[in-house]
């Protein structure tokens, strides 16, 4: 097999499903013209996206209805299509982290698209529970954390290292910040860099880098691998900038609240010199 056959074969599989996704964006785009965008409710109804709009989430919706059709079919659980997705987000980070990236950013959106299918088939079979939510957030971490730590080994030796860690926390950072949040009552869906958006972004950044990588070879033994440190460094500054506004919007609730209580405390007490309300009550009568 000649040097150019080995760059470009292992990347066939990611250039079909690649056209795919294209061929399906056309389709989308020519029945949105004619009949309507066609919603998904589950999906708008999970926060509101400056990276990805609400037509590109309906598109998504739209475009994986095969899959979400076979697992309705398949009979599988909720909880078997979490753990399903966090196996592939494992598998992910063991395949980046050997430098198998084409195969790596396909797993991992392989994982954000099973993710977005557990929480649906519970609605449909009315199997939705605390216990199951938890479930899948808690997983979510373990399948966000594994591709994200196979990329600190896979760049260990280079400067990516440093956004590779920062993403690390950031990731963690966003979804502990709500659920702190609605903890406290507050919610907290918006935000620059949630759960889709940074699926998406690394997980196209990790696909597509062999390409690069392959149309502009460099000399060095191990590669590079240019596209998946930026989308690292992307999404180490917005995930930790989602991970701040929301601590800096939480911080500015809960103040608020603070306020709003010792307002009313402060108008229900009596003056200085003035019998509470209930004791002049009680000298009238």
């Amino acid at each position: 097999m000649s040097p150019a056959a080995e760059r470009w074969l292992p990347l066939v599989p990611a250039a079909v499903v690649c056209l795919y996704f294209f061929i399906g964006l056309i389709a989308f785009s020519v029945r949105s013209a004619i009949w309507g965008v066609k919603h998904d409710r589950d999906i708008e109804a999970s926060g509101r996206s400056l990276l990805i709009g609400s037509y590109l989430r309906n598109y998504f919706s739209w475009l994986i209805r095969p899959l979400w059709w076979l697992v309705l079919a398949s009979g599988i659980s909720p909880n078997g299509v979490t753990v399903v997705a966090t196996l592939a987000g494992c598998a992910s980070g063991v395949a980046v982290a050997l430098g198998r990236f084409a195969l790596g950013g396909w797993l991992f959106i392989l994982s954000g698209i099973l993710d977005t299918l557990d929480g649906k088939l519970a609605r449909v079979r009315h199997v939705v529970s605390p216990a199951g939510a938890a479930f899948d957030s808690l997983l979510d971490r373990y399948a966000d954390g594994a591709v994200l730590f196979g990329l600190a080994i896979y760049f260990r030796h280079s400067w990516a290292l440093v956004p590779a860690l920062a993403a690390i926390f950031g990731t963690s950072m966003v979804p502990y910040v709500r659920a702190k949040a609605e903890s406290f009552g507050v919610p907290m869906k918006e935000g620059l860099m949630q759960r889709p958006e940074r699926v998406f972004t690394l997980g196209v950044a990790v696909m597509f880098s062999p390409m690069v990588e392959a149309l502009l070879p460099t000399t060095s033994a191990h590669g590079s691998q240019r596209l998946a440190a930026i989308g690292l460094v992307l999404l180490a500054v917005t995930s930790n900038m989602t991970a701040f506004g929301r601590i800096a919007r939480l911080l500015t609730a809960l103040r608020g609240a603070a306020a709003q209580r010792a307002s009313a405390s402060a108008a229900a007490s009596p003056a200085p010199g003035q019998p509470h309300a209930a004791t002049r009550r009680l000298v009238r009568t």
